[in-house]
Parts: C-alpha cells; structure tokens; sequence
C-alpha cells in the first residue's frame, strides 16, 4: 500500500510524544541495526532533539516510522539536524518515510531556522530540495562520505547567508 497524496485509512502522523520513546527506538534499532552507533553524526545528537518538528506515523495506531531534528551549533547561530528517519524494514518503500519527511519539512519551514543538514542518502533527499553541501564550508566532526553531507535552505533569504569561510557544524550541548 505505497502512500501517496493523502494517507491510506488506519496510518497517521502526529507529534512524537514521551509515551513513543520504546517503540521509536525499536523502529531505529531495526531500521539502522548496530551499525547505528558507528556513526559520526551521532556526535552532534547530544541535546534534546527538537520536540515541535519530531513525528511518528502509526498504521493501526502501532509506530511504524520516525523522524526528529536536533538542534545544532554552525558559525554561532542554531541550525538544524535531520535524522534518523527511519521505518520499520516491512513497512519500507511504501511511503511512509516520504511522508514524514515531506509533513516535518512543511513544518519546519515556517521556523526561522535558516537551514538542515543531514548525513543522508545522496539518492533520496534532493527530491525534498535538499543538495549537496560543501566540505569546504562545512566541517562535519569525524568522517563522512562527500555525497552524504547535504543542505537544504528554509528560505532563499537564508541562503544569501551562507557562510564565506568554512564553519564548523557543533552539538548543542
């Protein structure tokens, strides 16, 4: 039952609440795996992600995927972090992980965030707007695949903001 435009009856997003927290780990673990700890974005999760722009979508009312966004430190102002994005591996290539992706980026544009990074799939977030980000100007802690490391701009306006020299990306702390 692949999503597209409105929901099929029975799945919902809404707002991750405290309640979801065991099953939006599980869907993490079986989603990632263990090699979900290995990851260099991990450093930059330190704070609390973002409650206003963290989702789940339930299919019965069971939590079937995830998103959340943390807040992150660049050149002194607070920026964005998506990620993980993750859906339980029998519901995947269905939708779902476009749908909570398109809903929070809908919210997340009317924040006064200037952009999200995200350490993602090079093939799967440009159809959201998001594009490669340059190394050059943002210096990610620890290793990432070149392609991985991509920007979208929550507004033109921010992107005549971007930085000059290179900025380092910090956790919040």
């Amino acid at each position: 039952m692949p999503v597209k435009g409105a929901l099929p009856s029975g799945v919902v997003i809404r707002p991750e609440t405290a309640e979801d927290k065991a099953a939006i780990d599980h869907v993490i673990a079986a989603a990632f795996g263990d090699g979900r700890f290995m990851r260099s974005v991990r450093h930059l999760r330190r704070a609390s992600h973002e409650a206003s722009l963290s989702f789940v979508v339930t299919l019965q009312d069971k939590v079937i995927g995830s998103i959340r966004y943390w807040p992150i430190l660049v050149g002194g102002r607070t920026q964005l972090l998506l990620g993980p994005l993750a859906v339980l591996p029998e519901h995947s290539g269905k939708g779902f992980g476009k749908a909570l992706v398109a809903h929070s980026l809908s919210v997340a544009e009317t924040t006064s965030y200037d952009f999200i990074l995200i350490s993602g799939e090079p093939d799967y977030y440009p159809r959201f707007g998001f594009e490669p980000a340059s190394q050059e100007l943002f210096l990610w802690p620890g290793f990432i695949e070149p392609e991985r490391l991509q920007i979208k701009w929550l507004s033109e306006d921010a992107k005549t903001k971007a930085p000059a020299a290179a900025q380092a990306i910090l956790p919040m702390l």
